[in-house]
């Protein structure tokens, strides 16, 4: 008889911080969005507030929004370099040369803009475009290329794309899950991947069809059955996996953004309950090796 696949396991995530989603790590740093609207940047363990939000981290490099503009500045410092417009920007990535923001059109379609950075920062471009009834995700700048997810009608898939001759580069693409919410230091691969089972942080290569290794597992968004009725105990079998984690009743969690730092990595944890507004937070789980 087959032996049916065992679920994957992974490192238990710890609580980093309440009230938070959209983590970016870099330059030592980590920095989060509140939905308060304030952003906040950790420096050598105390938090300040950024005068922005939706802040991106990069080589040497802050960013964050302030109205439709894009301010640029030192990491280590806090010191404004230039403020460049970004109409309609909702979140942002950066390097020390590139910048790029996602921002609707007129149809509603997500579009991803890229603009080189320096004493002369180049014209806005275009990079990518959502087809219609899909989405973009955060944009992560990579060595002068550009990171996100793209899901639609046709299922997800992570891309990495290059503003500098257009092309576009498929990294992971899973029939029957869903991947989503990349990010990268630059070697490897953070991502979200997302089945009926169960939901996985994975890292690996940043290259196409990399081998992952699952370093998190969560519930998934949806709530299985106990598979066995209730006052009795589960069959048992010598081939028998451990089943999947299972959800708190009346809850559903979602694993959403994501950042990648040398000593951890970080994810955005979305818990909604009926009747009661959504909440997030940010979980961090430990690398299984030094990045």
């Amino acid at each position: 008889m087959r032996r049916p696949p065992a679920p994957a396991r992974g490192k238990p995530a710890t609580f980093f911080a309440g009230d938070a989603y959209d983590p970016v790590a870099g330059a030592g740093l980590v920095a989060w969005q509140r939905p308060n609207g304030v952003a906040l940047v950790r420096r050598d363990g105390a938090d300040t507030g950024l005068n922005g939000r939706h802040p991106a981290l990069g080589g040497g490099t802050l960013a964050y929004l302030v109205g439709d503009e894009v301010v640029i500045a030192d990491a280590g410092s806090g010191e404004v370099r230039t403020r460049l417009p970004a109409l309609g920007a909702q979140v942002i990535g950066v390097s020390d040369a590139l910048l790029a923001w996602r921002a609707p059109d007129a149809a509603g379609h997500d579009v991803l803009w890229t603009r080189t950075l320096g004493d002369g920062p180049g014209e806005p471009q275009p990079l990518a475009q959502a087809p219609p009834g899909g989405e973009l995700g955060r944009p992560d700048v990579v060595a002068g290329r550009v990171l996100f997810h793209l899901a639609g009608s046709g299922g997800s898939r992570i891309v990495i794309a290059d503003p500098a001759d257009g092309t576009h580069r498929t990294l992971r693409r899973t029939p029957r899950a869903q991947v989503s919410n990349p990010s990268s230091d630059g070697r490897l691969l953070l991502h979200v991947h997302a089945s009926g089972r169960q939901q996985e942080l994975r890292l690996g290569p940043l290259e196409p069809h990399g081998e992952d290794e699952v370093i998190a597992v969560h519930p998934s968004s949806g709530r299985r059955d106990r598979e066995h009725e209730r006052g009795r105990q589960r069959h048992r079998h010598r081939y028998r996996a451990p089943l999947p984690p299972i959800a708190p009743r009346g809850e559903t969690q979602s694993l959403w953004s994501t950042a990648l730092a040398p000593d951890g990595a970080f994810v955005t944890r979305i818990v909604a309950r009926a009747g009661q507004p959504r909440r997030a937070d940010i979980l961090r789980v430990a690398l299984p090796f030094k990045g």
